[in-house]
């Protein structure tokens, strides 16, 4: 199965996505076959530079119009007769994905997690109803064209050679359609909240009580995290809901977790499955958490995460101290 990467050099975050889609193209080698990217840059991207593919063909506009992108993919790919086009989650990777498939009678599917190919199409996986349950979806018309949600692969650094060049389109000179009174790229807002968190702290029942719960969501506002809980500290009324990690509440994958006196039931670790890394604090050497776990200590978890904090905030002031005295 042949693969076109599509990335946006001008839209948010970049870099990750490159090292996603690597990620993904390095896992799934035993059934890709000819892979290449295009990249979509407005001249101030840095190109030549690394990318995923071997190959790359690299698309100068003077500003992203999803109009005058659109065409130029559709030619590019309609010569390069890819089976798979594989698009970065974000605001203008679900745009052209969807667009794109219409224009060359092929299918689209945003937010796909896993995906595997088969004798009557693509055997894709997303989240559904909240993330709550994965739908298993069958396409059978290709070309496929595909977002690939975030943290469906591990990131992995770019090769540091850069690709060949198979072509080079430059469409800078284009004029702005007359369709188009004015236009301004607006990239989406910082990602915020459980889902997109990249350091994550979790409490569990060990928590205790409502007063040791609150204390170690300052904790982690302390160490820069964002703060979840697990089913029964959310059932106790302990924290509010909307800070549920797991089956039936969020999903997350960040870069690291830790795990504050949760035991790590089955529904409790799918929402944190994902992430890069996992320290679990337990008093329990028994927890199945210890075993699931990349790094684990027993012993107090608020002993340990109120020491951490400490260490935190001495490490700040020394470094406000030597900025200080390099000052005067």
């Amino acid at each position: 199965m042949n693969v076109v990467l599509v990335l946006h050099a001008s839209s948010p975050g970049p870099h990750p996505q490159a090292t996603e889609l690597h990620g993904w193209l390095r896992r799934e080698a035993a059934w890709t076959g000819a892979a290449v990217t295009i990249l979509l840059h407005d001249g101030e991207a840095g190109w030549p530079a690394p990318l995923p593919t071997p190959a790359a063909i690299p698309v100068r506009l003077a500003r992203y119009q999803p109009e005058q992108a659109l065409g130029i993919l559709e030619s590019l790919v309609r010569s390069l007769g890819p089976d798979l086009l594989l698009f970065a989650d974000d605001l203008s990777g679900r745009e052209l994905a969807v667009r794109l498939a219409h224009r060359l009678g092929g299918t689209s599917l945003l937010g796909v997690t896993r995906l595997a190919p088969a004798p009557e199409g693509l055997h894709c996986t997303r989240q559904v109803y909240g993330n709550h349950l994965e739908a298993a979806i069958l396409l059978r018309r290709g070309p496929f064209c595909v977002s690939l949600a975030r943290g469906s692969a591990d990131p992995l650094p770019l090769p540091p050679s850069v690709p060949e060049m198979l072509t080079q389109v430059d469409a800078s000179a284009l004029p702005q359609g007359d369709w188009i009174e004015a236009s301004e790229w607006q990239p989406d807002p910082p990602p915020a909240g459980l889902a997109q968190a990249r350091f994550l702290l979790v409490a569990g029942r060990g928590a205790g009580n409502r007063e040791r719960t609150e204390r170690l969501a300052g904790i982690a506002a302390e160490l820069g995290a964002e703060f979840g809980v697990s089913r029964p500290v959310a059932m106790n009324a302990w924290a509010d809901m909307g800070r549920l990690v797991g089956v039936s509440g969020t999903r997350t994958c960040p870069d690291l977790c830790i795990v504050a006196g949760a035991s790590g039931s089955a529904a409790f670790m799918a929402g944190i499955e994902k992430s890069r890394f996992i320290l679990a604090l337990n008093q329990d050497p028994q927890a199945p958490v210890l075993r699931c776990c990349d790094l684990g200590g027993v012993g107090d978890c608020m002993a340990i995460l109120e020491e951490l904090a400490r260490l935190v905030r001495a490490r700040r002031a020394g470094a406000r101290t030597a900025g200080a005295t390099c000052g005067r």
